[in-house]
């Protein structure tokens, strides 16, 4: 049993002044001898332990009433044992603790974690000092990452119309329970020990998360507590990123305000200072093989609202020699590095991000490793990025020439090996037209772009396997030429906007003679390919000439539905190139040949420039890389009859260098209906959702491998790049005002976590000043009832 407020149990002594009023009269009386008083005094005599008792309860009264009042305003509690049958409760703390990467932000060498930390220690010092029974449920972002999307019901969401939380989510209590780093646990005297040895392990991970998932495994936690007085804690740091349009948030707050919790915010961040981060390391849209330069472009961002100066940005390779596979084990696996340069960045002004580029080179073909890094700031995670480039032995492009003397693949040839001894990393066939027919789209697809040259026409069966090809993101280029047959690539190609073929041709034209010499045959836009062309006025441009093209068909206008981009007109404006996205690929038309029949750009010095760029240009989509976000799954899909099912993950270790290596077996891929195509089989790293397995998981950013065996027994190495998101490091935070504003109609507190230790939150517990309140009512009735007894009255009607 105890008092809210303390101090004024001091008053409790004001009891005490009926008893001294009451003294002080006695020694006021005076004895007179009065002989009318003896036949009272006899009377008196007769009864007086009666009215001595009347005197005593009246007295009592008195005091006890200056008592209630004095325990009514010190709000007096008891435990809730004693007063059951009054309503007392059990308080549970429930604990949202965010973990996120931005959480390790640093001031004075203590972290926004750490404050969390003290707040959460705070909060379990203050329940040991309630005398009613004390709960704490904590549960980290990071743990119920993903729950909210299991948690949501089938169909959307849907919020109860009474003051319940909506039982219709679908993750359930027991799952919700295996989420929580403690889940309604008793804080005793020896839950200091427990919760010491738990902090330990709670840091900042390398995640971008909100409070989403944590809020939604508190709610059937919430719904299935009963008779227990909730409240709430969020402790995060508030970032902007997360909480500047709180809609589905500020929800979900809500229902926890119907379910009759109290809900306190606790911003543990503080001012911070300015934060460099790495947001990509991606290598350019060229062509990428083994023994061919390669730039790589990396970006810095400023955060902060300073500028920031004298940065140095540090870029690194790794090379991993093909016949390192076959004699060294997965997870010992090293690689030879390099340090590709040290950059001096003068100054990133706030909210600025600068790119610099550097240049790569292989000497043999695999997937290696770009590595870029920063000095240290104030959030470490975001100081490091990785990119991993496929390097093959060569990009093969497919040549297939409608002429008899295969000019047009000639003069291509030429211009991907402009030099004998020079490597562009472009490894031509050339095929005939026939060739498209008989392959197939596996075949095709082993080629990143197709060439078709003045072809004059291409069977049903071909045009099936190259639309498919371009679908599947593969790059086509038509050249179109004498040879063309105008009616069969409309029809065939063309089909009213829905083929492959962006615009249908017409007739063969003339170019109209040169009316001012000056004035270029061309006139291209500022598309990729043609940026050689048109950069500093380069005369070359000039220097080309067109005699011949093919017009568009009479009539035709673009469709929004199929919609097409001319690239480069001629000089009467007639379309000399058409740019289509048709599926992943793209196809560029040209309206003139590729051979010097039409032009003689073939002969003109840009014309390997231009190739080489538009090669680079149409492969792109080939070229995808693959970098993910820290904490995506990581699944491998297996051809079952090509791979054995025994697939070994590396993934980094807690020491930076460090491997682990995970066995996995790879499982029959469940579909959702029947598909063509060869049965798959597929391994996680995770094994079930929710697994928690030590490092099994990719939690930790860095370089990823899948060490898949063929049932050749050769190693078919995958690797990827697991990287933070970039935009976790934004530490710009909300004011209180702001960030309440957001949440209106929602109530919630906000605190300080430096302020949070002179704050109290709430005040636990069985209160009994409205009890109070109700005896103190009756026991001035009784006293008044008691007065009027114990005084002496005139009978009415009686004969003074």
């Amino acid at each position: 049993m105890q008092f809210i407020h303390q101090p004024l149990t001091w008053a409790f002594l004001i009891a005490l002044v009926p008893l001294l009023i009451h003294l002080i009269n006695m020694m006021r009386h005076r004895r007179v001898q009065w002989a009318a008083m003896e036949f009272l005094l006899a009377s008196y005599k007769k009864h007086r332990k009666w009215v001595w008792m009347k005197q005593l309860l009246l007295l009592l009264a008195r005091m006890a009433a200056v008592a209630l009042i004095v325990a009514m305003l010190a709000q007096l509690k008891t435990r809730d044992q004693w007063l059951a049958i009054f309503g007392g409760r059990a308080t549970h703390h429930y604990v949202l603790l965010d973990d996120s990467y931005s959480m390790s932000d640093r001031v004075a060498g203590a972290s926004a974690m750490d404050a969390a930390k003290q707040v959460v220690a705070a909060i379990v010092d203050r329940a040991k000092q309630e005398d009613s029974p004390q709960k704490l449920t904590l549960i980290r972002f990071s743990r119920a990452k993903g729950a909210e999307g299991r948690s949501r019901p089938p169909g959307g969401t849907s919020t109860p119309a009474t003051g319940d939380i909506s039982t219709e989510s679908t993750l359930p209590v027991s799952a919700s329970a295996d989420l929580a780093d403690f889940n309604a646990e008793p804080i005793d005297s020896q839950f200091d020990l427990a919760l010491e040895r738990k902090a330990r392990s709670f840091e900042p991970t390398q995640l971008a998360i909100g409070p989403q998932g944590a809020l939604a495994v508190l709610k059937p936690l919430l719904a299935g507590a009963k008779d227990e007085t909730s409240i709430v804690y969020l402790l995060s740091d508030f970032r902007r990123r997360d909480w500047d349009s709180p809609a589905e948030l500020r929800d979900s707050l809500q229902e926890l305000k119907r379910a009759q919790a109290d809900v306190h915010l606790v911003n543990c961040a503080r001012a911070s200072d300015p934060n460099l981060g790495l947001v990509a390391v991606e290598p350019a849209d060229e062509t990428r093989a083994a023994g061919v330069p390669l730039f790589v472009n990396v970006s810095v961002k400023n955060h902060g609202s300073r500028a920031a100066s004298k940065v140095q940005l540090k870029v690194q390779s790794t090379f991993y020699p093909p016949d390192d596979l076959s004699k060294t084990q997965p997870d010992k696996l090293t690689g030879l590095t390099e340090e590709l340069a040290t950059l001096l960045i003068d100054t990133i002004g706030p909210g600025e991000t600068v790119s610099r580029r550097v240049q790569v080179y292989f000497p043999q073909p695999g997937k290696h490793v770009i590595e870029a890094s920063l000095p240290e700031d104030s959030v470490d995670a975001d100081n490091r990025r990785w990119a991993v480039i496929d390097f093959p032995d060569g990009e093969r492009t497919l040549l297939i020439d409608g002429t008899d003397d295969q000019l047009h693949a000639y003069y291509l040839d030429v211009a991907f090996h402009p030099l004998q001894r020079s490597n562009t990393g472009i490894r031509p066939e050339t095929k005939p037209a026939s060739f498209l027919r008989d392959t197939t789209l596996d075949a095709l697809s082993a080629y990143s772009t197709v060439y078709l040259l003045d072809v004059p026409r291409l069977d049903p069966k071909a045009i099936e396997t190259l639309e498919a090809f371009v679908r599947r993101g593969g790059g086509l280029a038509i050249f179109t030429g004498p040879q063309t047959n105008v009616a069969t690539y409309n029809t065939a190609l063309y089909r009213d906007g829905q083929g492959v073929l962006p615009v249908p041709l017409g007739a063969e034209a003339e170019l109209p003679p040169i009316i001012d010499p000056a004035e270029p045959d061309l006139a291209l836009s500022g598309h990729p390919i043609f940026s050689f062309l048109l950069a500093g006025n380069n005369p070359l441009v000039r220097g080309v000439r067109v005699d011949r093209f093919r017009k568009l068909a009479d009539g035709w206008k673009p469709d929004p539905a199929n919609p097409v981009e001319i690239i480069g007109r001629l000089r009467d404006k007639s379309p000399l190139v058409v740019e289509k996205k048709f599926g992943a690929g793209t196809v560029l038309q040209f309206t003139t040949s590729c051979a010097p029949l039409w032009n003689d750009l073939a002969k003109n010095p840009s014309f390997v420039v231009v190739m080489l760029k538009m090669q680079s240009y149409l492969a792109k989509a080939n070229r995808l890389d693959d970098p993910r976000l820290v904490g995506a799954p990581l699944d491998l899909e297996l051809e079952s009859a090509k791979y054995r099912s025994d697939v070994a993950f590396v993934v980094p270790g807690e020491k930076p260098g460090s491997r682990r290596k995970f066995d996995r077996q790879a499982l029959a891929t469940e579909r959702g209906a029947p598909e063509a195509g060869a049965a798959t089989i597929t391994a996680s790293l995770i094994r079930s959702a929710g697994e928690t397995n030590g490092d099994a998981d990719t939690s930790r950013r860095g370089v990823y491998e899948a060490w898949p065996i063929s049932t050749k027994g050769e190693i078919d190495l995958r690797r990827w790049a697991f990287n933070v998101d970039p935009d976790e490091g934004d530490l710009t935070g909300l004011e209180s005002t702001d960030l309440l504003g957001k949440l209106d109609p929602v109530k919630v507190a906000y605190h300080q976590a430096d302020q949070y230790e002179q704050e109290e939150i709430s005040s636990t517990g069985y209160n009994l000043s409205y009890l109070i309140m109700t005896l103190l009512v009756l026991l001035l009735i009784g006293e008044q009832l008691l007065a009027y007894s114990a005084s002496y009255h005139v009978t009415p009607g009686a004969v003074r």
